[in-house]
């Protein structure tokens, strides 16, 4: 076989849902090769079976030609396969060196010899032409460095197949230039590199060759040369959505302007000339529908933070609502302001799993519950049972821990707890993100009734599809800047998906 890795006829299941179907793909030595599709295509799946994480499956993975079926991450590791997260793995509280051999630790006599760990932790690190001090903690690394100790780490364990899972998404452009040079040099040396990125420039910028991947299945592997951006793509997107567009799409071109965003710009911390966000100018208005398309790293979350005063950077520009020009230092001012977020981290920075159904819902505004001081508890198990009632959540009780409920059922409390605030502006991060079908189409009904009553909604969404069903306009932010706005019935999949990646 021609190929250093390769996936044969490999299928995966989570339950009853099919990530990868009947995928072929096979890797050359020395190559660069880029994995794209939109989020869920199956990327990283695939990514995880190559490195180990993911066991059981069907189909057959050839490492030089020869079948191969680890037993976990470290088996992969030990034949050459190592994976760099999009979230780093390192022990922050670890120096860099440690990090570097966690695991593997080189001692005499049982004790550990931290001088030669220093010594070949620096040597590899030079290797990456970088001058970060082993003895360094990881915490204290920029993301940029604590990736290339990662990377290090990978080529101190013998890696010649290196897999790269979104390795730019929190980087500078400085960082970005480095990592270039650092690919560069990894596959002078012969190492296998296999890419996974949103981010159309770089994907060609660096490949030999690419592949497609689609709803979980091989669309085409094409050398680099042979095709332009926009061909990959279309090749991304390449399906009809046969939902309906939502029929009660009403212009609300002439509706009050509740929100207004001027010149919003939020530059990297500690890098004044590189920018999160770039002069994003907008309005929203009373009872629409507003959405936010673009790629992992675009830009999307970062701005609800920053209308949502959780945002740690500095942000330049002018926030008005009703024409009143605001300035948020902390969630609470944009509660009382009349905003509020579901955030797209429902695990991390949404829930608090000590607490019960009803306690999360009524987090928020349990000012209007207090009297001295005190929280009046039988108006709050009112107030969250019709909470509970008007999202038709499924649950025991109002007293059920929220961990027992399913996905779906805790992001109708999340955004119950939203409601309870009484906002007038509704920021929804991706609020369908690892929900079923039914809790889904559930949420785009509660959406469509919300804006009815007037409040404004601003959403993201991973699933371009969803967009189109859902809003009124959407607009495209592509590495942090606006490069494009579509009214509701000019809007498709293709228009979106080349603003999204090529930019303009």
């Amino acid at each position: 076989s021609p190929f250093i890795i390769e996936a044969r006829s490999i299928t995966k299941r989570f339950g009853g849902v099919v990530a990868l179907s009947d995928v072929n793909v096979g890797v050359v030595p020395g190559e660069l090769l880029s994995i794209c599709g939109e989020n869920g295509a199956g990327k990283s799946t695939l990514m995880k079976i190559f490195c180990g994480q993911h066991t059981e499956y069907e189909g057959q993975i050839l490492l030089r030609g020869k079948p191969v079926s680890f037993s976990g991450i470290k088996d992969a590791e030990a034949n050459g396969v190592s994976i760099i997260h999009q979230e780093l793995n390192l022990v922050e509280e670890l120096s860099v060196a440690a990090n570097i051999f966690l695991g593997r630790e080189v001692s005499n006599f049982g004790f550990l010899n931290a001088r030669s760990m220093h010594e070949q932790s620096r040597k590899l690190l030079e290797r990456l032409d970088c001058d970060i001090d082993p003895s360094t903690l990881a915490g204290q690394l920029r993301v940029g460095d604590q990736q290339l100790v990662e990377i290090a780490k990978a080529l101190g364990l013998g890696a010649d197949i290196l897999i790269m899972d979104e390795p730019t998404s929190a980087l500078t452009d400085i960082e970005v230039a480095r990592l270039d040079r650092v690919i560069a040099q990894l596959k002078k040396e012969g190492v296998t590199i296999i890419y996974i990125s949103h981010k159309m420039d770089e994907i060609f910028r660096l490949s030999d060759r690419i592949t497609v991947l689609r709803d979980g299945q091989h669309v085409e592997t094409v050398n680099c040369a042979d095709v332009t951006p926009t061909k990959i793509a279309h090749s991304m997107v390449g399906r009809e959505f046969d939902v309906e567009k939502k029929s009660t799409t009403k212009i609300k071109e002439n509706g009050r302007s509740v929100l207004a965003v001027k010149n919003l710009s939020r530059p990297w911390p500690n890098h004044p000339k590189e920018w999160r966000l770039r002069n994003l100018n907008f309005e929203l208005r009373e009872g629409e529908i507003l959405g936010f398309a673009g790629l992992m790293g675009a830009g999307r979350t970062e701005l609800f933070e920053c209308l949502y005063g959780c945002s740690e950077d500095e942000v330049i520009g002018d926030i008005s609502i009703d024409g009143k020009s605001v300035k948020f230092k902390h969630p609470n001012e944009a509660i009382k302001n009349g905003i509020a977020m579901v955030t797209e981290d429902r695990k991390r920075k949404g829930l608090f799993q000590n607490l019960n159904v009803q306690q999360n819902i009524t987090l928020c505004s349990l000012f209007k519950d207090q009297f001295a001081g005190l929280i009046h508890s039988g108006n709050e198990g009112k107030r969250s049972g019709d909470a509970i009632d008007q999202l038709k959540v499924k649950t025991e009780s109002g007293e059920s821990p929220i961990g027992s409920l399913s996905g779906g059922n805790q992001q109708k409390c999340l955004i119950g707890r939203s409601l309870l605030t009484e906002p007038r502006v509704l920021l929804l991060d991706d609020p369908t993100r690892g929900v079923d079908i039914g809790a889904k189409s559930e949420i785009y009904r509660l959406m469509g009734e919300l804006a009815e009553k007037g409040i404004s909604i601003l959403m993201t969404s991973s699933e371009l599809p969803e967009l189109l069903i859902v809003c009124d306009r959407i607009i495209v932010l592509c590495e942090g800047r606006q490069t494009a706005e579509f009214s509701a019935a000019e809007a498709t999949e293709e228009k979106i998906m080349e603003a999204a990646v090529v930019g303009s």
